[in-house]
């Protein structure tokens, strides 16, 4: 992982997704780009061949914007993001360079959340976005299904008030699905850096996939040791929450799944509980 994008609004749970960006980045020598969306109230209707993600939602963030307001937004989530750069001792730059690491580039792109990420997502490594407050809930949930949905890549999405580091102990949710391969897959990066790895397994492994030992075998593999947990399955939410507390972790990886990509059929229901009434930091794909 050398390219670490984040989609940064003026709000305050930008912060909390900046700081684990730039801790994340500097663990591993990447550098982070911070990508700022430009509302337009002319995007939808040009982008109207393609039928958008939240299609409501972001229109209620265009509704009541003037040009200044969104000049005065777009240049706070500058600032926010070129300070928290400097702080964790990250280079600036206006474009980048080979060969140098640990460097902040920003971004600002005019459209909807669903075509930027559509742009900018898939040649990154990783997308790290703050969890949705309730106050934003549109705007928030916009950025956060177009990560999953546009980019084919992990998304790490943190809770607002998240405090501390994240990926220092790491909890896998594993089901024996092709999600959950993937979203391992994608993080090797980050479970080669952790202290500890726990592999959760919820219920009789009775499925076509690969088990929990087969999972421990293949980390063990790429030089990752790993603990297993198997938990009875009966309320598997509860179940991982009550691991991840017990644990200490900072960082759940799970596959995200869906049954479709209109907004009422996005998530599934263990998906859209964890990024939505946990505090916990998720690391999810979507394919």
């Amino acid at each position: 992982m050398k390219v670490i994008l984040v989609p940064v609004a003026d709000r305050p749970e930008c912060l909390v997704a900046l700081n684990s960006a730039f801790d994340i980045a500097s663990r591993l020598d990447a550098n982070v780009i911070g990508c700022h969306v430009r509302t337009h109230r002319n995007e939808t209707s040009r982008d109207s061949s393609r039928k958008p993600l939240v299609p409501d939602e972001w229109s209620n963030v265009l509704a009541d914007l003037s040009p200044d307001e969104v000049s005065l937004r777009c240049e706070a989530a500058r600032i926010l993001f070129e300070s928290r750069a400097e702080k964790h001792g990250f280079q600036l730059l206006h474009k980048p360079h080979p060969g140098v690491e640990r460097c902040a580039l920003w971004k600002e792109m005019v459209g909807t959340p669903s075509r930027i990420l559509g742009i900018v997502g898939p040649l990154s490594d990783l997308i790290i976005t703050a969890r949705p407050d309730k106050k934003a809930a549109g705007h928030g949930r916009a950025f956060l299904l177009a990560a999953l949905l546009q980019s084919g890549q992990p998304v790490l999405v943190i809770p607002k008030n998240w405090k501390g580091t994240t990926g220092r102990k790491i909890l896998i949710a594993w089901n024996q699905s092709t999600e959950a391969a993937n979203a391992v897959s994608s993080s090797r990066a980050l479970l080669r850096l952790a202290d500890e790895v726990t592999i959760v397994s919820a219920g009789k492994e009775n499925l076509p996939g690969p088990k929990a030992t087969y999972l421990a075998d293949y980390l063990a593999l790429l030089g990752i040791p790993s603990q297993r947990l198997a938990t009875p399955g009966e309320h598997v939410s509860k179940e991982i929450e009550a691991a991840f507390k017990d644990k200490k972790a900072d960082l759940l990886v799970m596959g995200a799944y869906s049954r479709g990509r209109t907004r009422e059929l996005i998530l599934g229901g263990l998906t859209e509980h964890m990024l939505f009434h946990t505090r916990i930091p998720v690391l999810l794909l979507h394919h």
